[in-house]
C-alpha cells in the first residue's frame, strides 16, 4: 500500500499548488470523506504462431500491452487508459489510443482520444482527439464537444496510388441540449466539422480529394400521452459542402436570403441538402405493446460526425408484444417494410418485406424453450437508363428474393446442488430461393443445422464436463455438402480454485454428395489460469477482501487437418497465448 500512498499525495501536491483549480471548486458539494482512491489494472498479452505443412497465415510472435488507471479524490474521478502492440509500428504516438475522462457527480468530461454521441444522424460515435464534457444537473442535459476528427495525411507525389490515401485535416465541434423529466424528453443538437485547406503542402486534383465541409442539426422529443400512449420523434437536417474551393454567393433552395443553415455554412455550388426522420408511437397496456414506427433517410445523406450511413430507404414496422400464463409465455411479432429509389434517380427500386414471430415459453425453472420464424421477400425492378430503343414491357428486369429461417432451442435442467446436469438442444432451417423473369426456373438453396449437447458439474470437486454432437446438410444449386462433428469439454480448478485447467477437443468432417474427398479436421486447446489469492486488506478494503489482484495464463491451441483422401493437403497449425492481468 506505500506506493499507492505516494502517488495519492504526488497527487495532492499538485492539486495544493494549483491554486487556480482550488478556486475554481465548490468545496461544499466535494465529499472529504471519501478521500482519495487508485485503482487499475495492467494487462500483456503475447501470442506465438507456427504452422507445418502451409504457408504462415499470421506473423509467428505478436504482443499487446493495455491498461486503466482510475483515480479518485474527494469523489472526483480521472480514469485513464492505454493501449500499444507491436503490429501498428507505424502510429506516430507513443499510444494507439489515449483518453481521459475524469468525472464528478453530474459532470463527465472527455479528454484524449475520445468519442461522443448527440444523434445516429449528426454525431454518431466519431472518434475525435480533443476534449468534451457531459452535464447532468437536475432534469436539464448538456454536451460539448471539440476536437481533430482526422489528421493530415500528406502524399507520395511519385506514386499516384497514394491519393486515396491522403486527408486535409479535419476539425469539428458541437452542442447539445435537452430537459428531461417524468419520462418525457426534448433535445436539439447541432453539429460542425470543416476540413483545412491549408493542412496539406498544395491542393489536389478534385478528382481525388477535396476539402469538405458539413453542419447538421437535430431535433428530438418523447413524450407519454394519457399515461398508456407513447410517442418518440427524431428530425435531421445535414448540409454538405463537398469543396470550399468553391465556395461563392447562391440563392439557397429554400428561398432567397439567408437562414440558419446559411449562416453556419458558406453559399457553394456544391452545398447538399438532406434530411431524416424518423418517428414511432405505440400502446402500452398490462400485459401486451403495440408500436408503429417510421424511418425516412434521404438519399445520399451523410455527416461528417460518422463512418457510416444507411441513407435512401423508408423503413415502415409495426411491433407487437404480449405475455401470457402469468409471464411464461411471450409472444413477439414483427412485419417491416422497405423501400429505397426515394428520389427515382436509381436504375432500379428494391422493396423489401420482412416478418417474424417469436415464441418463448418456461413453463417451470427447470424447463424453458423457444421459437423464432422470420420471412424475408424482396422485389427488385431493374429498367435501363432512358434511350430511344427502350421498352418497358421487354426490356426491364423483374428479380424476386425469399428467405425462410426458423430457429429452436430447448434446454432442461436438473439435478442437486451438489450434482447438476443440463440437456440442451439446438436447431435451424433456412430456405431460399430467388428467380428473374424470364430467365430458367427458380434457384434454391436449404440449411439445416443441428446440435445436442449435455453437460453435468460436481460441484464440491470443482469439475465440469460436457459432450456435445454437431451436424448439418446444405443444399446449393443442387450440390449438397453435410457437416458432421463430436466436441468434449473439461475443466477443473485445484488449489482453493486458484489454478484452473481446461481442455477441449472437437473433430469435424465435411463431405459433398456424390464425392470421396473429405476435410477432417482436429481442434485441440489446453489452457491454465493461475490467480493467487489476493492478501486481506486493512481498514476499508476488507469490504472487497482482496486489496490486489493478478492472474497469468497459458494457452495452447493446436488445429490439425487430416488430409482426408489426400495427404498433401494435411498440415497442422499451434498457437501459444501468455496472458499477465493485474488489477488493484
Amino acid at each position: 500500500m506505500r506506493l499507492y500512498k505516494h502517488i495519492f499525495l504526488f497527487i495532492v501536491a499538485l492539486l495544493v499548488g494549483n491554486c487556480t483549480f482550488l478556486i475554481a471548486q465548490n468545496l461544499e458539494v466535494i465529499s472529504l470523506k471519501k478521500g482519495g482512491e487508485v485503482s487499475g489494472s495492467l494487462n500483456v498479452n503475447a501470442v506465438g504462431y507456427k504452422a507445418f505443412g502451409i504457408e504462415q497465415r499470421r506473423d509467428p510472435f505478436a504482443w499487446y500491452l493495455s491498461g486503466g488507471l482510475n483515480l479518485t479524490l474527494f469523489g472526483y474521478a480521472a480514469p485513464f487508459s492505454f493501449s500499444y502492440s507491436n503490429t501498428n509500428k507505424s502510429y506516430s504516438q507513443p499510444f494507439n489510443q489515449f483518453n481521459f475522462a475524469p468525472q464528478y457527480k453530474w459532470i463527465k468530461t472527455y479528454t484524449g482520444n475520445t468519442s461522443m454521441t448527440f444523434s445516429p444522424y449528426t454525431l454518431a460515435g466519431h472518434v475525435f482527439f480533443g476534449g468534451g464534457v457531459e452535464l447532468s444537473p437536475g432534469k436539464w442535459r448538456v454536451a460539448i464537444m471539440y476536437g481533430r476528427l482526422r489528421k493530415a495525411v500528406s502524399i507520395d507525389i511519385a506514386d499516384t496510388l497514394h491519393y486515396a490515401n491522403a486527408a486535409y485535416k479535419r476539425m469539428g465541434y458541437g452542442l447539445k441540449v435537452g430537459y428531461e423529466a417524468n419520462g418525457n424528453a426534448i433535445s436539439f443538437n447541432i453539429f460542425k466539422a470543416k476540413d483545412d485547406p491549408a493542412s496539406l503542402p498544395f491542393s489536389l486534383p478534385e478528382h481525388v480529394i477535396t476539402p469538405q465541409q458539413n453542419v447538421a442539426l437535430g431535433i428530438s422529443g418523447r413524450k407519454t400521452l394519457f399515461r398508456n400512449i407513447f410517442v418518440n420523434i427524431e428530425y435531421a437536417v445535414s448540409v454538405l459542402n463537398n469543396n470550399q474551393h468553391a465556395n461563392i454567393d447562391r440563392v439557397d433552395s429554400i428561398g432567397t436570403g439567408k437562414n440558419i443553415l446559411q449562416s453556419l455554412l458558406p453559399g457553394n455550388t456544391t452545398n447538399r441538402y438532406f434530411d431524416a426522420v424518423n418517428t414511432s408511437i405505440g400502446y402500452q397496456g398490462r400485459s401486451y405493446t403495440v408500436q408503429f414506427k417510421y424511418e425516412r433517410i434521404a438519399p445520399e445523406y451523410h455527416t461528417l460526425g460518422a463512418y457510416y450511413f444507411n441513407n435512401d430507404m423508408r423503413n415502415i414496422t409495426v411491433v407487437a408484444n404480449t405475455r401470457l400464463l402469468k409471464n411464461k409465455l411471450t409472444l413477439g411479432s414483427n412485419v417491416g417494410v422497405q423501400r429505397n429509389n426515394l428520389d427515382g434517380t436509381r436504375a432500379s427500386t428494391s422493396s423489401r418485406v420482412v416478418a417474424s414471430v417469436n415464441v418463448q415459453i418456461a413453463p417451470t425453472p427447470q424447463w424453458n424453450a423457444s421459437v423464432n420464424y422470420s420471412n424475408f421477400s424482396s422485389f427488385t425492378k431493374v429498367r435501363p437508363r432512358s434511350e430511344p430503343f427502350f421498352h418497358p414491357e421487354q426490356d426491364s428486369l423483374n428479380f424476386y428474393q425469399i428467405s425462410e429461417t426458423m430457429n429452436g432451442s430447448m434446454a432442461y435442467s436438473f439435478g442437486s446442488e451438489n450434482v447438476k446436469h443440463n440437456i440442451s438442444f439446438n436447431g435451424s432451417f433456412q430456405k431460399a430461393s430467388n428467380a428473374a423473369s424470364g430467365t430458367a426456373p427458380p434457384q434454391l438453396s436449404d440449411f439445416l443445422n443441428g446440435s445436442l449437447s449435455y453437460g453435468f458439474a460436481l460441484t464440491p470437486a470443482n469439475l465440469a464436463m460436457s459432450v456435445a454432437l454437431a451436424a448439418s446438410t446444405n443444399n446449393t444449386s443442387g450440390t449438397t455438402t453435410s457437416f458432421f462433428g463430436p466436441a468434449i469439454n473439461a475443466s477443473k480448478s485445484i488449489f482453493g480454485k486458484s489454478l484452473k485447467t481446461s481442455w477441449s477437443a472437437a473433430y469435424s468432417e465435411t463431405k459433398a454428395a456424390g464425392s470421396a474427398a473429405s476435410s477432417p479436421i482436429v481442434n485441440s486447446q489446453l489452457s491454465f489460469t493461475y490467480t493467487p489469492a489476493g492478501k486481506e486488506g486493512d481498514g476499508e478494503d476488507k469490504k472487497s477482501n482482496v486489496s490486489s489482484k493478478s492472474s497469468f495464463s497459458v494457452r495452447a491451441n493446436m488445429l490439425r487437418q487430416l488430409g482426408g483422401n489426400n495427404a498433401r493437403n494435411a498440415f497442422t497449425e499451434w498457437t501459444i497465448t501468455f496472458d499477465y492481468s493485474y488489477s488493484f
